[in-house]
């Protein structure tokens, strides 16, 4: 006989759990908390002291979708897991996205997410990065 491997409600959930409680850590080491605002179809999760969101989660059939704030570029993300998302995710503010189909990726996961955390921790409190303005040149 083969091994059930069938997706599950509580696979979903167990997933969230898990990560959820490793980036809780993350946020407990600078003094903030991590807020969590959950909808039908997604999960946001906003850091109270930054007041900022900084991921969001999905879960669907077979997999949790994530789409995290840092472009995939700016991450430390040696297997590759991390895509670019749709500029329609989030208003613009998420630029990478990735999906979890088993347990065995929550590790990894877990420190994209963390790295999401923090890029935002440096970033401010939301908002694009602001550019000088070029001064007109006299002709």
């Amino acid at each position: 006989m083969e091994p059930n491997n069938e997706w599950t409600r509580s696979t979903s959930s167990a997933i969230v759990s898990a990560l959820r409680a490793r980036v809780r850590v993350a946020a407990g080491r600078r003094q903030d908390r991590v807020v969590e605002r959950a909808s039908r179809y997604w999960i946001a999760w906003r850091s109270r002291n930054m007041d900022r969101v900084f991921v969001e989660l999905r879960p669907l059939r077979g997999r949790v979708q994530v789409f995290i704030l840092p472009r995939p570029r700016d991450l430390a993300d040696s297997t590759g897991l991390a895509r670019r998302a749709p500029r329609t995710q989030g208003w613009g503010w998420f630029r990478s996205r990735f999906e979890i189909s088993s347990m065995a990726q929550i590790e990894l996961a877990a420190r994209l997410i963390v790295q999401s955390y923090e890029h935002s921790a440096r970033r401010g409190n939301g908002g694009r990065a602001t550019r000088r303005a070029r001064k007109a040149q006299a002709l």
